[in-house]
């Protein structure tokens, strides 16, 4: 498979036929249609049906052709984007996991820059940056580090520093009673569902942390939401948990909630960032600098 029949594919559904794309692309049309079968068979999808002078997309069809399309305009993008970042001295890839630790590490970075440097960002799983960096792909990356036993990295070609330290936090509705006390019951937990903040699901790692440092007899259903979060603890739907000191970064929306300390779990809700780098990137020296911004 090529770009080429891809862009083409692209052609064919925008103009409707086989023979519009061809003559745009100044081709036969026989040519586009053989180019379209072959498509179909590497990929063993029914990209189109055909009747006698007339083709239709499939739904399945059309599904790829959002993913195409989409491909290609990041891949276009992406191109240009070398282009430009080819002719400056030093480039920095720099990536984050979660909304906390990305605000903590924009701060790092708009201190940090110059106009010499040029800066790309990738947000990914914990997974995937891991890889990237010792692909050195990433050169880079900060990851908030919770749970028990936590993110542990024993790779020769990672290396981590620890940048900032704080507790998780309950967030509780005015309406709750809860929301009077000093600190969360845990006894408590359990009662109202428990959501944690993500953009995308890219990943349970956030849940699983959390349930991790709960005591076995503490039975909690915690799950992912991307925009709601606050209007369903202000309302007393549900409460979650937050890292302290960085999600007041990240939510603005923070009326009629108050913010609790888990009681008892002073040091099981102790989380972390860390900078995960490659410790032999030809960038170690300028990855040194950075770390050294966060002292």
């Amino acid at each position: 498979m090529d770009f080429e029949k891809l862009k083409m594919f692209c052609k064919v559904v925008e103009e409707g036929s086989f023979q519009k794309a061809a003559e745009s692309e100044f081709v036969s049309q026989r040519a586009v249609s053989q180019m379209m079968k072959k498509l179909e068979d590497e990929l063993g999808l029914k990209l189109f049906d055909r009747e006698k002078n007339k083709i239709f997309v499939t739904p399945v069809g059309r599904d790829f052709y959002i993913y195409v399309r989409n491909m290609l305009q990041k891949f276009s993008v992406n191109v240009s984007a070398l282009r430009y970042e080819s002719t400056t001295k030093q480039r920095l890839i720099c990536g984050y996991f979660s909304p906390f630790d990305g605000a903590l590490l924009r701060e790092k970075l708009y201190s940090f820059l110059d106009k010499k440097m040029q800066l790309s960002i990738v947000h990914e799983s914990i997974d995937h940056l891991l890889s990237d960096i010792a692909n050195g792909l990433v050169d880079l990356a900060t990851v908030l580090d919770y749970g028990d036993p936590g993110l542990v990295v024993t790779e020769p070609d990672l290396a981590s520093a620890d940048v900032y330290e704080n507790e998780m936090i309950m967030g509780v509705s005015d309406l709750n009673p809860l929301s009077k006390l000093e600190e969360f019951p845990l006894t408590e937990i359990g009662n109202l569902p428990v959501l944690y903040y993500m953009p995308e699901e890219n990943s349970n790692y956030l849940r699983q942390a959390f349930l991790s440092t709960l005591p076995e007899e503490c039975q909690a259903s915690c799950a992912h939401i991307s925009n709601i979060e606050q209007m369903l603890v202000s309302l007393n739907k549900a409460v979650a948990f937050y890292p302290k000191g960085l999600f007041e970064y990240v939510l603005t929306d923070r009326e009629h909630i108050r913010y609790l300390p888990l009681a008892g779990m002073q040091e099981r809700s102790r989380y972390k960032i860390k900078v995960i780098y490659n410790p032999h990137s030809d960038k170690l020296s300028l990855i040194k600098k950075l770390l050294a911004s966060f002292e």
